[in-house]
């Protein structure tokens, strides 16, 4: 509604602009013009609200089935492994931080695969790559 009202009042200021203060002739050649921009302003109003009340077509998009969490989605990162001095024992495992900020899915990660590692610098968090095979892990 608001459209039509915007194309009336364009086409009203346009013809009251045409209008000057003062009364001139006009000829037949400057009517024909005036009728003529008048034509070409309602065929453009016409335009916009048909292209405006024109259905709108949607594009199909295709969704893909997720896939059912398999050993796709659980490999291990070998940017992850880790070998760590502990207590005169080399541990090897897999750097829990960067397994979880690494792999596609952390929250499938095994919980009681973690094992807890005491360094010089403190302790360190691993998950065991034995556990971590036994749940359906695999090298990537």
């Amino acid at each position: 509604m608001l459209k039509p009202l915007m194309a009336s009042a364009l086409v009203l200021s346009l013809i009251l602009t045409s209008v000057s203060a003062t009364p001139a002739r006009a000829g037949g050649e400057d009517i024909a013009k005036v009728l003529g921009g008048l034509v070409v302003l309602y065929a453009i109003g016409r335009a916009i609200d048909d292209s405006n009340a024109a259905p709108r077509v949607q594009r199909q998009t295709t969704v893909t089935p997720r896939r059912q969490l398999g050993h796709r989605n659980k490999v291990i990162p070998d940017r992850c492994f880790r070998e760590i001095v502990s207590r005169g024992e080399i541990r090897r495992g897999y750097g829990a931080r960067c397994m979880q900020n690494t792999v596609r899915r952390a929250g499938a990660l095994p919980p009681q695969c973690i094992r807890q590692v005491d360094t010089r610098r403190g302790t360190r968090n691993l998950y065991s790559e034995r556990c971590l095979r036994r749940n359906g892990w695999v090298h990537g």
